[in-house]
């Protein structure tokens, strides 16, 4: 199955096809297989920030097969997908906290201890936030890692800001499409 087919069956509002009636469908799978498929059946390390319901962090256990996740979010204990020591799949781990906090990124870049390969922003969507992201962020990404923020239509300085910072000679990737961005990390 492709990485929308997958989304589409979990319904996350990242599919083509979306049913629920509070969202849009975003079709952002359809771009990011093309970054992704190259570490489909690879062990890698996977964090996502903005848990919801669980939709892509369902999504991205099986098309990831052999990654671990890591989903962050705000809101716990509302789905089993956010609640702490709730794990419904061995290679996931949910950590509660804001991602607008300095001294949750430093927390949490010490008890986790990794790099990733891919990061998405499905966070709060607030630029500020978005920036604090990507900075706390983009230095544990590793070489060739993808970084995707999402959403970015209602954080038009945090769109500005990652446009910029493409600029910068660590960034090979640079793809910008609709309300989402992929940077890849050289």
């Amino acid at each position: 199955m492709t990485l929308d087919q997958i989304a589409i069956k979990h319904q996350t509002d990242k599919a083509s096809q979306f049913t629920r009636t509070y969202a849009k469908p975003h079709d952002y799978c359809v771009h990011l297989e093309k970054f992704f498929e190259p570490m489909r059946y690879k062990p890698i390390n996977l964090l996502e920030i903005g848990v919801g319901g669980g939709e892509s962090i369902r999504t991205w256990l099986e098309y990831f097969p052999h990654a671990i996740v890591v989903g962050i979010d705000i809101v716990k204990c509302t789905n089993p997908w956010n609640t702490p020591g709730e794990s419904l799949d061995p290679r996931y781990c949910f950590v509660h906290g804001s991602q607008s906090s300095r001294v949750f990124w430093s927390s949490f870049k010490k008890q986790i201890g990794r790099k990733w390969d891919i990061i998405i922003d499905d966070g709060s969507h607030v630029s500020k936030d978005i920036i604090e992201t990507f900075q706390a962020l983009w230095p544990v990404l590793n070489l060739n890692g993808i970084y995707e923020v999402e959403d970015l239509a209602v954080a038009p300085e945090a769109a500005s800001y990652l446009k910029q910072r493409a600029a910068f000679g660590d960034v090979g990737n640079f793809y910008f499409v609709g309300e989402m961005v992929i940077l890849q990390k050289k």
